[in-house]
């Protein structure tokens, strides 16, 4: 039995080869008489295109790159893997292989552009914002790009963001109403734009309520549970104890939580909790934790179909929100 190949059903349907390639990609340029007629003969001969030729003749290699960055976006943050999951899903969906890259130290970056200059990929995700310096390269070697969990309010490049400023005065919103107003905030300042926007969400949710912030109890340096940890250390250490602490991720939570409970204290009787992200492990530490929910399968599923768009040739937006849509109350919140 002769072999379907494109080539045979343009023959067949009187069209170029990439008038075909078009009508397989859901591209524009062909009308929608021909699209049908190619559509007809593709379910009559049961044709499903090889991989390596869908490469060759539109020379892509159907690869997706997807960049981490130490230390904040590595696997062990549960918030990105939640992410990477859905963008693995979605890709396979629509026909491309998900090929992870690190591009955190000077020697893994100097790989990742190789790939790039070599166009080993069709299209990068990046997890987190990039800088200036790594945007001008992936514009030089033209390669498409866009940005996942970005907080950069005037990026070129397409992002797909949270309004992490809202989720912060939600959630010291919450607090207050359960008759919280010694709270205080462990933030992240490696990654300056999401503490300011996480930040001005706590101030504006305590002034709003006529509270004032106490420096003692704002520490910042927080990345990972270990780090958090130390940051709640110092914050018991101050002259008055909080009734309730807000961190920017879950993960500070949990290490927060450790710190709390390793000093004798009672969570939520003594100090009350609340993160922001609802990573799966939130559900299980003791105890479970009230947070923040975010869609992240949505994040990295809109991330896939975006870069798609942008490979097909249509128009994207530059800015696509996804909100902290619900809070999850748990167990570490009580009233005062």
């Amino acid at each position: 039995m002769e072999r379907v190949t494109i080539k045979k059903i343009a023959e067949l349907a009187g069209v170029s080869v990439p008038a075909v390639s078009y009508v397989l990609n859901n591209k524009k340029g062909v009308s929608e008489q021909t699209r049908q007629r190619v559509l007809d003969i593709i379910e009559e001969l049961n044709y499903t295109p090889n991989v390596n030729s869908r490469r060759l003749i539109l020379q892509r290699s159907f690869n997706i790159l997807v960049c981490l960055d130490d230390p904040i976006s590595t696997l062990d943050n549960l918030f990105y893997t939640e992410i990477l999951s859905a963008i693995v899903a979605k890709g396979a969906e629509l026909g491309y292989s998900i090929v992870l890259s690190n591009g955190g130290s000077d020697d893994q970056r100097e790989h990742f552009l190789q790939n790039i200059s070599q166009h080993n990929a069709d299209g990068v995700i990046f997890l987190r914002d990039i800088s200036e310096e790594l945007q001008k390269s992936m514009e030089s070697y033209g390669m498409p790009y866009l940005v996942v969990d970005s907080h950069n309010t005037v990026a070129s490049y397409p992002c797909i963001a949270s309004d992490v400023e809202q989720a912060s005065y939600d959630a010291i919103r919450y607090l207050i109403d359960h008759g919280h107003q010694k709270i205080a905030f462990i933030g992240m300042e490696r990654v300056p734009a999401f503490y300011l926007n996480t930040f001005a969400g706590y101030k504006r949710a305590l002034a709003d309520h006529g509270l004032s912030v106490q420096l003692d109890w704002i520490q910042s340096n927080a990345y990972d549970e270990a780090s958090a940890l130390k940051c709640m250390q110092r914050i018991l250490e101050s002259s008055i104890r909080p009734t309730a602490v807000f961190c920017a991720s879950d993960i500070l939570a949990i290490g927060a939580m450790n710190a709390v409970q390793k000093a004798g204290y009672r969570i939520p009787e003594d100090v009350s909790f609340i993160g922001m992200d609802d990573i799966i492990l939130s559900r299980y530490c003791k105890p479970a934790l009230t947070t923040m929910h975010i869609d992240k399968q949505k994040m990295g599923t809109l991330a896939v179909e975006v870069l798609d768009n942008i490979l097909n040739g249509n128009d994207v937006e530059t800015s696509y929100r996804i909100p902290f849509d619900r809070l999850i109350e748990r167990e570490t919140v009580c009233n005062t």
